[in-house]
């Protein structure tokens, strides 16, 4: 996902579904932020790039038009798929962490 949606900390924006304009919450870290942190196990800092959000699923069953379905995604999903620039390594982070991050070492 190119936004988090319904997160804790939104900025309202209207997107564009078809020929009409909706209003939705979005998250306040979009993707291509860089920012730096200093992970607990590491003492140097490392500049990290959001590259997505993830959103939530829930592997519950519930009834659908088409059966029973495992899984569902819900909003407020908080996950995001970040890169290292040193090392180029992918991993996920929370944005609580992120935002932390954000106000903090920027």
């Amino acid at each position: 996902m190119i936004r988090q949606y319904s997160p804790q900390r939104f900025r309202y924006q209207t997107i564009r579904v078809g020929n009409h304009e909706r209003l939705v919450c979005v998250g306040t870290v979009p993707v291509g932020t860089i920012f730096r942190c200093a992970p607990e196990h590491s003492r140097r800092e490392r500049s990290l790039i959001v590259e997505a959000w993830h959103p939530r699923e829930i592997k519950a069953w519930r009834k659908t038009e088409e059966g029973w379905q495992s899984t569902f995604v819900a909003n407020g999903g908080h996950l995001a798929t970040v890169r290292d620039l040193g090392n180029g390594s992918r991993f996920q982070l929370a944005d609580h962490f992120i935002r932390f991050c954000v106000e903090h070492w920027t």
